[in-house]
């Protein structure tokens, strides 16, 4: 099951915004950025670039999974804020495992 469309961005405008006006931090497999949003609101974006993986096969299946690990966790994301999520190389080989531990722990540090 995907995430539902209500915490998927809508439009590019709102992903440009987030690049032009959000803060960011690093995580082992991943580059956060953010910016606040309206209360009780929480949107999504997943970014995986062709230095991770040239198969979009591989992508796909990365985009899938993080998908999941955040709507599987979405009640302890903090509401609140537009997420990007930055893909890095290093995430193409790893457990789907350590990527939850790795994303959720990322997440949950935004609303602190």
């Amino acid at each position: 099951m995907a995430l539902p469309s209500k915490y998927r961005f809508s439009n590019s405008n709102q992903i440009k915004e987030v690049f032009k006006k959000g803060k960011s931090f690093n995580s082992g497999f991943f580059k956060i950025k953010f910016i606040p949003a309206a209360p009780g609101l929480k949107k999504f974006a997943f970014i995986i670039g062709l230095k991770v993986s040239k198969k979009a096969v591989v992508r796909n299946k990365i985009k899938r999974r993080i998908s999941e690990i955040i709507r599987l966790n979405l009640l302890k994301i903090k509401p609140g804020y537009f997420i990007i999520v930055i893909v890095k190389p290093q995430a193409a080989n790893e457990e789907p495992r350590n990527l939850e531990e790795a994303l959720i722990n990322s997440l949950i540090k935004i609303g602190r």
